[in-house]
């Protein structure tokens, strides 16, 4: 009976097994262009606009390059098919005046609204309304990411204390904590406020070796939007503990006491805070102010709140401390965030935002060419030159690369190049042109906005570089 049973039938083996290794490569790259057309693309980083989220920068030590950091940023393109950009994120979207290019900026104005940028803050209302202007709070997620690092400074030890006024102490101890008794007072800074200095929050590897330019290498503006953390320690009995934090216009004072404790929000109004020292043990204290919202933290329970206030200028700020017996300061750490700047170029106008379009700007606001700025050239020709009666592209006079000038001109003045806003090159001669009503000066019209079909995606992830190729790990989810 064994030799009755059927042999089992074998896999048939490919006649063509080239061909079946070419449908394998040609799957593979359709899936991969499926991808790229359709759901993930990585993009590099090119400029320094958005730093120090996203670093795209040389490194430089004396005059000469050694380095740079250029993150790889990973974007999805599907979630922008199903909800529409939201405020705060960081978006992927191609340059309305030269749409061949690709930016990646952070999206601060929505459709329908006019945006004003005062004191650092965004500030919003609804297009030609009229109505007041509301200040727009960064949520804590995005806030917690782009709070910028300014004391201590990389490469300073903060056991020393360095601009700190002392009174009535003694000095810090090898750990570099400082004893407070009665009557002692810390304060910070001992001289000037805290200003937008350019390279505040950027790694330590790379501190000293990002060049600012121009105008940006000067800090000029006294910041409103603070966080102080630092922890403060008991003696044998609770004695009461002041802290002052001056964030600009606003001043808060905590209070922590053998009997509880208790917040003094700017105008008077106290709240109390159900929480009390117990001796000898640690608090570990956060303060946070920014977009007018206030947190406090104190052994990982918090307390928050908003202030309804107008647009204020900073008059000064920093932080305080006076204690009235006993207690153990360790070295604070403070940040700052974003001082958002009005035009480079001055003037500090509202900017409407029309139906369907939308406002970035980079985090970079010192050095970012973005929706402040951003200026067309419109060329009319009345009759018709070349067949064009209009051509709009972005203006680039008198760069440092007179090859990018938009227009520009040879040497000779007998021949104007343009390239319009979707990368065609176009060439006109002074014969031409002369039938130009304007003749050669092109009217420069604002260019504030990105149509919503131009927004490619949301920019989701750094994933390189990282060691050795570069000084620090570049690694991370993008708020």
């Amino acid at each position: 009976m064994a030799d009755d049973a059927k042999p089992k039938k074998e896999k048939e083996k490919s006649t063509s097994p080239f061909r079946d290794n070419i449908e394998v490569v040609v799957f593979a790259i359709a899936m991969s262009l499926g991808l790229k057309v359709f759901a993930l693309e990585a993009y590099q980083i090119p400029t320094g606009s958005m730093q120090p989220t996203l670093m795209g920068t040389d490194l430089i030590e004396g005059q000469q390059i050694v380095g740079g950091v250029h993150d790889r940023v990973l974007v999805d393109k599907i979630c922008y098919l199903l909800r529409d950009p939201k405020r705060w994120e960081v978006v992927v979207f191609r340059y309305p005046l030269a749409t061949t290019n690709n930016y990646v900026k952070r999206l601060l104005g929505l459709p329908n609204e006019e945006l004003w940028i005062q004191e650092g803050d965004i500030w919003t209302r609804t297009l030609d309304s009229g109505d007041e202007f509301q200040i727009q709070r960064k949520p804590r997620k995005v806030q917690e990411e782009i709070w910028k690092q300014v004391y201590p400074k990389p490469g300073n030890d903060p056991s020393v204390w360095s601009n700190w006024r002392m009174q009535q102490m003694e000095s810090a101890n090898n750990d570099g904590i400082a004893t407070l008794r009665a009557g002692s007072a810390l304060s910070f800074p001992a001289t000037g406020s805290i200003k937008d200095a350019y390279r505040d929050g950027y790694p330590d590897a790379m501190y000293s070796k990002v060049q600012p330019g121009g105008s940006s290498a000067v800090a000029r503006n006294i910041i409103s939007d603070l966080r102080f953390a630092f922890t403060a320690t008991p003696g044998a009995a609770v004695a009461p503990l002041n802290f002052l934090a001056e964030c600009g216009a606003f001043e808060f004072e905590l209070e922590l006491g053998p009997d509880g404790s208790s917040l003094i929000l700017p105008g008077g109004e106290q709240r109390v805070i159900e929480f009390t020292p117990q001796p000898q043990r640690a608090v570990e204290l956060v303060f946070a102010f920014w977009d007018h919202h206030w947190e406090l933290e104190l052994n990982g329970e918090r307390w928050s709140g908003d202030i309804e206030s107008e647009v204020r200028r900073a008059p000064r700020n920093g932080m305080a401390l006076r204690a009235e017996g006993d207690w153990s300061i360790a070295p604070p750490t403070i940040h700052r965030d974003i001082h958002y700047l009005a035009s480079l170029e001055g003037g500090t106008a509202p900017y409407p935002i029309p139906e369907g379009e939308y406002f970035m700007m980079g985090d970079n606001t010192q050095n970012s060419l973005d929706s402040r700025d951003w200026t067309a050239r419109q060329l009319h020709f009345d009759p018709p030159v070349n067949g064009y009666s209009f051509l709009r592209g972005d203006d680039l006079p008198d760069g440092h690369d007179p090859s990018y000038n938009n227009p520009r001109w040879d040497r000779a003045a007998e021949y104007m190049t343009f390239r319009d806003e979707w990368g065609d090159l176009h060439v006109f001669t002074r014969e031409e042109l002369s039938q130009y009503k304007q003749r050669e000066k092109p009217e420069r019209v604002s260019a504030h906005t990105v149509p919503r079909e131009y927004i490619q995606g949301k920019a989701l992830a750094v994933f390189l570089p990282i060691p050795p190729f570069a000084p620090v790990w570049r690694i991370g989810w993008i708020h």
